[in-house]
């Protein structure tokens, strides 16, 4: 359990362990079913324009979102863990986020084969459970998943995965294999095939790097653009936290290389990056996050946010937070500016929200 005792804020890490972590061994007897879960309440509101996740100036809870996870040892060596979860953004209807078994082949080694949680990014296989970090939504700059977004992390991926892990004194050093394909809300990335590197060092600090890359699969019958369809989408990241006593810093860059340029001869590679600080003063822990993304072809945007978390019990947080949005006034192919489904009337936009985060 130790590779997110620092990620949480909290007592309760052990139960964020079992139900986000894929890569963490499940605990228990053989045969036992565990149940957990986690919950989000969210309302956020935007000063101008529909803004990624459908906020706009006249607010809404769509970041809401409700996640149960069940996990069994089934032997010795090998067990299974599975999460549905319901959003906002989606009514609420329930779906499948994960099922995996996993296999312990040594000490050293571990497989993992079924639908698993995408390893790419120091938030990514937990971004759900939003009590394990400081924002309400996690940098968008980096995390978002929309179409013609950053395009670095995904939701999981169908296929295999492989993972070793030794210690040089009290540094522990991982390396994952993974591959399969990834589906997405009009096509699937197929003959994905990825690395990753990580070095922990006693929890205070850890690092990671990642490449992977895969072929792209469009529907016709959706409206996503078909000029992406067969080209090879590949992408680089790296990301490091420092966690020492009530200082903590986290920072993470990528790239994306599409493959493909579009009408005006325009590349949509892609970079991605943010740094965050915060400081924990008993239950408060007031952070500052800046984070941008740029597109070659021109379209993007910037974000400098603040917020403040406050521990309500050992395993509910509330979050408060305000950000400043500036997208670029290029538009996007599909319209829009930034992560903005249309233009905003304001150089900068203000986006303000509220929630409380619980895990159970």
């Amino acid at each position: 359990m130790s590779r997110i005792r620092k990620y949480r804020i909290g007592p309760a890490c052990l139960v964020a362990a079992s139900m986000a972590l894929p890569l963490t061994t499940i605990a228990g007897e053989v045969g036992d079913i565990q149940w957990h879960g986690y919950l989000t309440s969210a309302f956020m509101v935007s000063s101008d324009g529909n803004y990624s996740g459908d906020v706009s100036d006249a607010g809404g809870a769509k970041d809401t979102r409700l996640g149960l996870n069940i996990s069994t040892q089934v032997d010795e060596s090998l067990s299974f863990a599975a999460q549905i979860k319901g959003k906002g953004t989606e009514d609420f209807i329930m779906e499948l986020d994960w099922a995996f078994a996993s296999y312990n082949v040594s000490e050293v080694m571990t497989l993992r084969f079924g639908k698993i949680k995408y390893p790419v990014g120091m938030y990514n296989e937990f971004i759900d459970v939003g009590y394990t970090y400081p924002w309400i939504r996690p940098p968008e700059g980096f995390y978002n998943q929309d179409a013609v977004g950053p395009n670095l992390t995904r939701v999981s991926y169908q296929g295999f995965g492989a993972d070793f892990s030794t210690y040089s004194g009290d540094t522990e050093l991982g390396f994952s294999l993974f591959g399969g394909v990834v589906d997405v809300p009009d096509g699937h990335v197929n003959q994905l095939i990825g690395a990753k590197f990580s070095v922990n060092m006693e929890d205070e600090i850890r690092f990671e790097l990642s490449a992977n890359t895969g072929v792209m699969e469009v529907d016709n019958s959706e409206g996503r653009q078909m000029m992406m369809d067969g080209e090879r989408h590949t992408t680089y990241t790296a990301g490091i936290i420092v966690d020492r006593t009530n200082f903590i810093f986290s920072s993470e860059f990528g790239q994306a290389i599409m493959g493909r340029k579009i009408a005006g001869n325009r590349p949509m590679d892609m970079t991605s990056g943010y740094a965050m600080m915060g400081y924990r003063m008993g239950e408060y822990m007031p952070h500052i996050t800046w984070e941008q993304w740029d597109v070659d072809g021109g379209w993007g945007q910037e974000v400098i946010g603040v917020g403040v978390r406050k521990e309500l019990t050992t395993n509910s947080a509330l979050k408060l937070e305000v950000r400043q949005v500036t997208p670029e006034t290029t538009p996007k192919p599909a319209g829009g500016l930034g992560l903005f489904s249309d233009v905003p009337t304001e150089k900068d936009v203000t986006i303000v929200g509220v929630a409380i985060e619980m895990v159970f």
